[in-house]
């Protein structure tokens, strides 16, 4: 038992459960088997000794019929006689061919009377032919009668007899078989026992390899859902796909109770961090704040706005028409850079600031720097995010024009399209090389603290504006070496008509 144990604890989950079902259908088979073949061994013989009663019994009945049929033809001699006598030859005839005449079968006795009763018949239908051919008060009638009353006395004796020795026959073999008959309890038991047995100890193997080890997987399941993933590992002796489970199973509860742990450590880690740059933050904010107090205390921007105004009204007076322009631009610009507090803006406005911005590079450039600007009919009803397309344009003046030689030109597009609406700020300036295109889109794409160092402040601060302002909106740089540089911004509907809603 020991060996099968071990070789069946290899098995693997298919092989145990073919191996149970085997030994399951052979002790059911076996269990059928024993049972057809008792009942094989008591009824054998039976058959043929009740089959020879049978045909014993059919033979003198029909022997009884006949007689009595012979007995009312021979006192009427009427036609209905005869024929009902004709029916009992024939029956009594049948009877006789299906006695039977088999020696290595039913034995010298029975043979015997049944060779009596085969040739002893042919001569007493003889003898009653005869009669009946005879009148009745003719000579010898009365003692031919007598005889064949006497023929059919013999035959009904024989026929008893062969039915007396097919009884006893019977009999004997009955009491051949009793002891068995009587043994026949003790064998079902012992077999119901040892298939009993069997079956026990193969589902106890069952049980010990399946059903005890899925049960061990439960209860240590339960405790890993309730965090516990430091509890002894799961032994078991099977070497099948339940002994690779529950293998895997320590192994995974391990490293689950390992990852688990590094998040936690990383999730401290990560408040305390987050803690820390929280008051960095708010140390910067206050430094801002002191930088701007400091400012604000140093320059008023309405008395700057003032003395540019008041200088712009003197140069009028002296005709500097020049000089009032570039003063009152750079007023302009100075009034919106350092009042505006919305993050969203009118196109108008962005575009006015545009052009006092432009004003001033002309009159630094000269013919070296050309701007246009290509609009809607209607742009009222349009927003942007606020110091968009100056920072742009200056943008593309310093990196772009102004390293040209000869100059170049930037134009600006602004168009409505059926999502919204789409800015194209393009220049034909220096342009970049793609590999600094990607390398500059990737560190906007960042939103790393220190990108400005890299892509330039008001560059960066455009891009991120536009990707929290807008979800889905698009800012999409385009260049190529020598070239120049194409800047797209994409707003879709709702955000582009914001019908002056103020985005703070």
């Amino acid at each position: 038992m020991g060996i099968f144990r071990r070789r069946w604890l290899r098995y693997s989950i298919d092989r145990k459960v073919r191996t149970f079902a085997f030994f399951v259908g052979l002790t059911v088979t076996a269990a059928v088997g024993f049972s057809i073949l008792t009942m094989n061994f008591s009824l054998h013989g039976y058959g043929d000794i009740l089959a020879a009663n049978l045909s014993c019994q059919e033979f003198l009945d029909a022997m009884s019929s006949e007689e009595g049929a012979f007995r009312q033809y021979v006192e009427g001699r009427t036609e209905e006689g005869r024929r009902q006598l004709l029916e009992a030859e024939r029956r009594t005839g049948r009877a006789i061919g299906r006695l039977p005449y088999d020696y290595a079968v039913i034995g010298a006795e029975r043979y015997s009377r049944t060779w009596t009763i085969l040739n002893s018949y042919p001569v007493y239908q003889t003898a009653r032919e005869e009669l009946l051919g005879m009148l009745n008060g003719q000579s010898g009638y009365i003692e031919r009668l007598y005889q064949v009353y006497r023929m059919q006395d013999y035959l009904d004796t024989y026929g008893r007899r062969l039915l007396q020795a097919t009884v006893s026959e019977g009999s004997q073999s009955y009491v051949r078989k009793l002891p068995f008959f009587r043994s026949l309890p003790f064998l079902l038991l012992n077999l119901t026992l040892l298939i009993g047995i069997i079956v026990l100890s193969i589902s106890r193997l069952m049980s010990e390899s399946l059903v005890e080890p899925v049960k061990v997987l439960s209860e240590e399941a339960k405790r890993i859902t309730e965090n516990d993933f430091y509890s002894p590992d799961i032994r078991i002796e099977n070497q099948d796909e339940i002994g690779e489970l529950v293998e895997t199973f320590n192994i995974m509860k391990h490293s689950m109770g390992n990852y688990i742990g590094t998040l936690k450590e990383n999730h401290r880690m990560t408040e305390l961090l987050q803690k820390e740059q929280m008051e960095n933050l708010a140390m910067e904010k206050r430094l801002e704040a002191n930088r701007m107090e400091l400012l604000r205390s140093q320059i008023n921007p309405h008395f700057l706005f003032n003395t540019l105004n008041m200088i712009g009204s003197m140069a009028d007076l002296e005709g500097a028409e020049s000089t009032e322009r570039m003063t009152r631009s750079l007023a302009s610009l100075f009034r919106y850079n350092l009042s505006t507090r919305e993050q969203i803006v009118p196109l108008s406005q962005e575009l006015q600031v545009a052009e006092d911005y432009m004003y001033l590079q002309k009159m630094r450039f000269g013919s070296r720097v050309q701007y246009e600007t290509y609009l809607p009919s209607e742009t009222g009803d349009l927003y942007i995010p606020s110091f968009t397309l100056q920072p742009l344009i200056e943008n593309a003046i310093v990196h772009g024009i102004a390293r040209k030689e000869q100059g170049g030109r930037i134009v600006l597009r602004v168009r409505r399209t059926a999502g919204g609406l789409r800015l194209f700020l393009t220049d034909n300036g220096l342009g970049m090389s793609e590999q600094r295109r990607a390398e500059l889109f990737s560190a906007l794409d960042q939103e790393r603290p220190s990108f400005e160092t890299r892509v330039g402040i008001g560059l960066g601060n455009i891009y991120l504006r536009v990707k929290r302002l807008y979800p889905e909106g698009e800012f999409r740089i385009y260049s190529r070496e020598n070239v120049g540089t194409s800047i797209v911004i994409t707003i879709r509907k709702e955000e582009a008509y914001v019908s002056g809603i103020d985005r703070r």
